[in-house]
């Protein structure tokens, strides 16, 4: 049986928009309502009361963003940068968040936005990076009680090294500033912790921060866990007990923590606490090498130089270990000064091998101050400087 051409043509638009029986939110967004389209959007992002459906999501956003409702601007604009339901575009992103300014949300955005540069895209320029700018907009949210802001930034500041240094204080008020509330956060609780163990902006307290580690460990934040498992392990503010600790690295390398798969994967290869097994080893660090994490790389890198779970390979180590460089991971950087200095993997460059020993010890590795400052002693790969290394060796003993 044929169905009607009308009853075809409403089925289908029907359809095309979401539409259900009896749906009087569809029906007031339909009439115009911008905060039923936001709504309904909402329902399609979530797959609350109907089927998820990003793209359906993103119309109803859109259509109330052309209405000028600002949330739908917002959550438009959200769509719009990570290209869900739509085609990804974040400069087109950006001019939506940049006209609904009374939103926290959209300020933040922004300054995300800020941090890392927006391309260019059809008649719109490119927006160059501008950390102080973000820094700004940050700042300015956070004067005015805008919860998220408070994290984001003291992150910000906390993530560079200098401004680590210079803004030790105001990192510490951010985070104590986030978790002034009923249900404190498990990780501005983790944040906290690392600053009393660093002493950032704060006098060190081993026995607080492990405190706080044991509270977000068992809300089961793997940071925390893996944190909390390193203050058993090293006597952190706590007696040792190395059994506990490796029972939180477990916990944490199943959430598949990048810095906890990388301490199992070191258990597999000592046979403590579980059998030795270097396959299990590589498989670990491979893991976390996926993610980007540089020690998982150059321990990948350790493996394949000396046959440890994988047959011998040069060229693969020395290409590790350079990966894990150029992620700034100082341990990496030493071991890439190695390969050139020894010509593993690479032809020896001993000019190559002193780069890479800089850098290592600009990242206060002690294995890379020590090789840069016998360079300097011998003057291999750079000009001899007796003096100067005299000063690196003694100032490596320190670490």
């Amino acid at each position: 049986m044929k169905l009607p051409l009308y009853l075809l043509l409403l089925l289908t638009a029907s359809a095309l928009t979401g539409a259900l029986p009896q749906d009087p939110l569809r029906q007031k967004a339909t009439a115009g309502d911008t905060g039923a389209m936001v709504a309904l959007g909402d329902e399609f992002f979530r797959g609350v009361n109907r089927p998820r459906n990003l793209s359906l999501a993103a119309f109803w956003y859109r259509k109330g963003a052309n209405s000028g409702d600002p949330l739908a601007r917002y959550r438009f604009g959200v769509c719009l940068e990570f290209g869900w339901g739509i085609r990804k575009s974040p400069r087109l992103a950006f001019e939506q968040y940049r006209q609904v300014l009374s939103l926290g949300a959209a300020q933040l955005r922004l300054a995300e936005m800020f941090l890392k540069g927006v391309s260019p895209e059809g008649d719109l320029p490119e927006i160059a990076p501008d950390k102080n700018k973000a820094i700004e907009i940050m700042r300015s949210l956070c004067k005015n009680n805008y919860y998220p802001s408070f994290i984001r930034l003291a992150e910000l500041l906390y993530n560079d090294p200098e401004m680590r240094q210079q803004h030790g204080n105001e990192i510490y008020q951010l985070v104590l500033r986030s978790l002034d509330t009923e249900n404190p956060s498990v990780h501005g609780l983790t944040f906290q912790a690392k600053l009393l163990q660093e002493g950032i902006g704060v006098k060190k307290d081993l026995v607080f921060a492990r405190a706080l580690l044991e509270i977000a460990a068992k809300r089961k934040h793997a940071e925390a866990e893996f944190l909390f498992a390193e203050a058993l392990e090293f006597g952190r503010g706590t007696p040792v007990n190395t059994a506990r600790a490796f029972e939180y690295y477990s916990k944490a390398a199943k959430s598949a923590y990048p810095a906890a798969l990388v301490r199992m994967g070191d258990y597999h290869l000592e046979g403590s606490f579980t059998p030795h097994d270097p396959a299990e080893a590589i498989k670990l660090f491979r893991q976390a090498a996926d993610k980007k994490y540089p020690p998982a790389l150059w321990k990948l890198g350790w493996c394949s130089e000396n046959g440890i779970g994988v047959p011998k390979d040069p060229s693969a180590a020395f290409n590790s270990y350079q990966r894990s460089a150029n992620l700034g991971d100082a341990r990496g950087n030493y071991h890439t000064g190695r390969c050139f200095l020894e010509g593993i993997g690479v032809k020896a460059d001993p000019a190559g091998a002193f780069y890479y020993f800089k850098r290592s010890a600009a990242g206060r590795c002690r294995e890379g101050m020590k090789a840069l400052a016998e360079c300097l002693r011998t003057g291999r790969g750079c000009t001899k400087n007796e003096n100067l290394s005299r000063r690196i060796f003694r100032e490596a003993e320190k670490y």
